[in-house]
C-alpha cells in the first residue's frame, strides 16, 4: 500500500509542478503558449480558471496523500535506519569475548627506609 501511495504522490507532485508552471502571474500563460487556441476553446478567461481549479484540486490531493503516507509510516514498527543500527549493536555484542583475561598482579615491595643519622 505504501508503494502505491508513493507512486500516486510522485504523479500528483509532477502534475502540480506542471500546472503551476503553465500559469502566469498575469493570467495569460496558456493562451500565449497555444497561440490563442485555448481562448477560443475555453473562452477568454477559461484557461486561467481551469488552471486555477486544477491547481487547487491537485494541492488538496497532495495534502491528503501526504497525510495517508504519514499514517502508513506510523504503522510500521521500525524504519530501515533503526534496523541497521540494531543489527550493528547485535554484532558488537557477539564479537566481544564472554570472559576477559585476568592478568596476575605482582606485588611491589616498598624500598626500606634508611636511617640518616
Amino acid at each position: 500500500m505504501y508503494t502505491v501511495l508513493m507512486v500516486i504522490h510522485v504523479i500528483i507532485s509532477i502534475s502540480l509542478i506542471l500546472v503551476i508552471l503553465a500559469q502566469s502571474s498575469k493570467g495569460g500563460a496558456l493562451d500565449g503558449m497555444v497561440g490563442g487556441a485555448a481562448s477560443n476553446v475555453l473562452g477568454g478567461q477559461g484557461a486561467s480558471k481551469f488552471l486555477k481549479n486544477a491547481t487547487q484540486i491537485l494541492a488538496v490531493l497532495f495534502m491528503i496523500n501526504c497525510i495517508l503516507l504519514a499514517f502508513q509510516l506510523k504503522g510500521k514498527k521500525a524504519s530501515v535506519g533503526s534496523k541497521a543500527v540494531d543489527k550493528m549493536k547485535k554484532e558488537q555484542v557477539t564479537e566481544q569475548p564472554l570472559e576477559q583475561e585476568v592478568l596476575p598482579v605482582i606485588p611491589v615491595e616498598e624500598p626500606a627506609k634508611e636511617a640518616t643519622e
